[in-house]
């Protein structure tokens, strides 16, 4: 039973992946700039998409820590993310129906769908304490991201083939690719059956918290390298996130094909694998705070080489660099923020955990595209992101100074 339990916890990532990557990374800025918003410019579709992503995050960030303390008390974790899980997988399969140029629609079904992947996430996320090897965490939360990766990579690719083999078809879906959501949702719901069939939750009391919100932030507070760290998780995921969201419209806006950009986030997706357990080994070999710090100085390259961008085989180039960082610092920051948390509460503080990730996401891509849109650069916009790596890093470096004090 512990192996079905750890098989299926794994593989919850990578069922939802196919709707990260066919959907939130790779299909719909693609499909809402050719079929939803034909009427848009550039500038304005890149707003939009900005005010999609974050109406989501926004949503999160007023209800996770709630959320969280509630399945703590019940101890049913597992429920809640089945709930938010089919809200993202119907919503996503709602966006079939949508007729073009219907933008306004369809922006609000992405962002339920959104809010849906983003919520199960933190239930998912919280699920790791149930492991009892402690010193284990790194290892399962890194293989939990890599097989995620690679199975949102294969799922992208199968959806892509499918496409081309039936690129002379007059089916209205296959025309607009819009078929690709009712592929994303399938996988989706397919592969998380393990999870819902085998998962039990684990032996640890339930949350011991009577003060509510309140409480969780107090003893937050108390612990100034949770704090620290908090904040600068904050920082840095923000840029992680909107490069993952808004990558496929900045290299549209520079004049890449979607076939040039489609391609580069397969790359992404393939090289996240092995880039992600090898981070893992960096941080076996050295320690975690190392590894996350050399994902940050990547991301820091990063954003210099898309503000120079030139080619398409320089955007390759980033999308290398991405998948060897990207599965890294979201598996390690996991695993060393559970290190941080007391075990009977991990809900609820994950659910501070997700909030301030997506309060960052709130920012990201609405900064993005409000520098887009009066710069009426796409080039600066992405630039602005560079502001989140480097700060974010300085006080991760600062934070590793304190001795934790729970």
């Amino acid at each position: 039973m512990k192996d079905k339990k750890y098989f299926s916890w794994i593989l919850y990532d990578w069922a939802n992946s196919a709707y990260a990557t066919i959907v939130l990374a790779g299909f719909f800025p693609i499909i809402f700039a050719d079929y939803y918003a034909t009427s848009f410019s550039e500038s304005q579709r890149t707003l939009v998409l900005g005010i999609s992503n974050s109406a989501a995050s926004l949503l999160l960030i007023l209800f996770a820590p709630f959320l969280g303390i509630i399945a703590d008390k019940k101890k049913n974790r597992k429920i809640f993310l089945i709930f938010f899980a089919f809200l993202g997988i119907f919503s996503t399969l709602f966006l079939v129906l949508i007729e073009k140029d219907s933008w306004a629609l369809a922006s609000i079904f992405f962002s339920i769908s959104i809010l849906g992947f983003m919520f199960s996430n933190i239930f998912y996320d919280s699920m790791l304490l149930s492991f009892k090897k402690k010193n284990a965490y790194d290892s399962i939360s890194s293989y939990g991201y890599a097989l995620g990766y690679l199975g949102g990579g294969i799922s992208f690719v199968l959806s892509i083939l499918f496409l081309l083999y039936f690129k002379e078809s007059n089916f209205d879906l296959i025309l607009n690719k819009k078929i690709v959501f009712i592929f994303a949702s399938f996988w989706w719901l397919f592969f998380m059956i393990p999870l819902i069939i085998f998962w039990k939750e684990g032996n640890e009391n339930k949350s011991s918290n009577k003060g509510g919100i309140a409480k969780t932030f107090k003893d937050i507070k108390s612990n100034k390298k949770l704090l620290l760290f908090l904040f600068s998780y904050w920082i840095y995921i923000d840029g992680v996130d909107t490069i993952i969201r808004m990558a496929v419209n900045y290299g549209l806006t520079i004049g890449f094909t979607p076939d040039h950009l489609l391609l580069a986030l397969v790359i992404t997706q393939f090289v996240s694998f092995p880039g992600t357990l090898l981070m893992n080994k960096i941080a076996s070999l050295k320690t975690t705070e190392f590894s996350i710090i050399v994902c940050l100085f990547v991301y820091i390259l990063i954003t210099f080489i898309a503000y120079n961008l030139k080619t398409i085989y320089d955007f390759y180039l980033i999308a290398v660099l991405i998948g060897i960082v990207q599965g890294g610092i979201q598996a390690l920051s996991r695993s060393y923020y559970s290190t941080l948390i007391p075990r009977n509460r991990s809900s609820e503080f994950f659910g501070v955990y997700n909030m301030l990730g997506k309060f960052a996401a709130l920012l990201g891509p609405l900064l993005v595209g409000l520098v887009t849109y009066m710069t009426d650069s796409s080039r600066l916009g992405i630039f602005s992101v560079s502001l989140f790596f480097i700060i974010g890093l300085y006080f991760f470096i600062k934070q590793q100074k304190i001795t934790v004090t729970n």
